[in-house]
């Protein structure tokens, strides 16, 4: 807790190791956009949640990383590391009142947000729209395609699960490749429609 609090309350923030993470994020941007799976993703998200938060990457765009500064960190701080924005979590054996009384000890310090928090929207917005990116230095072609799917407290939840089970994963590359999985990897595998497959069933907080 000791230790918890100190990097929660007292981060230096220094800025040559915002520099140094500075390219450690930068390089880990550049081994992401080599992974085409990964990258076919998040053009996905892109397009089926564009304007909203669900479409950005999860490490934003490269002009952002190269002119983030201290103040800016110093500022996001201020705004979201705020007592009634945060939850303080003890696991195993842990007593309850001995957790409280640390927190009371090394978070009590901690303000609370000074301005209202911003209402979000119910529930984002599907497009069903298309976004083709070609390069024609690369051998294969990258495909994914989605419809709307459910939140993970929906009833269906579990039904698109089962759903995603039912399709499949097939690999040419995998040893009696055309009899694993679904009817679908015999299909795909003898009429040499593809290298790979996978589905998938990707469910967020409201809305999937």
């Amino acid at each position: 807790m000791d230790i918890l609090a100190d990097i929660l309350q007292n981060s230096k923030l220094d800025p040559q190791a915002i520099e140094r993470e500075r390219d450690v994020i930068l390089r880990e941007q550049e081994e992401v956009d080599k992974q085409l799976e990964e990258v076919v993703f998040d053009h996905l998200h892109a397009t089926a949640f564009q304007g909203q938060p669900l479409g950005r990457t999860i490490l934003g765009p490269t002009e952002n990383i190269r002119s983030i500064n201290r103040d800016d960190l110093v500022k996001y701080i201020e705004t979201n590391y705020t007592a009634d924005r945060m939850v303080l979590v003890g696991a195993g054996g842990v007593p309850h009142q001995q957790l409280v009384e640390l927190a009371e000890k090394y978070f009590a310090k901690v303000p609370s947000s000074s301005t209202t928090s911003i209402k979000q929207k119910e529930k984002p917005d599907f497009i069903g729209s298309e976004v083709r990116m070609r390069d024609d230095t690369i051998p294969t072609a990258n495909i994914a395609i989605a419809v709307q799917g459910v939140s993970w407290k929906d009833p269906d939840y579990f039904t698109a699960l089962v759903t995603q089970a039912i399709v499949g994963n097939w690999d040419r590359a995998m040893g009696n490749s055309p009899y694993l999985g679904s009817k679908l990897s015999t299909f795909v595998h003898q009429n040499e429609l593809a290298n790979s497959f996978m589905s998938f069933s990707t469910s967020y907080s409201d809305t999937g």
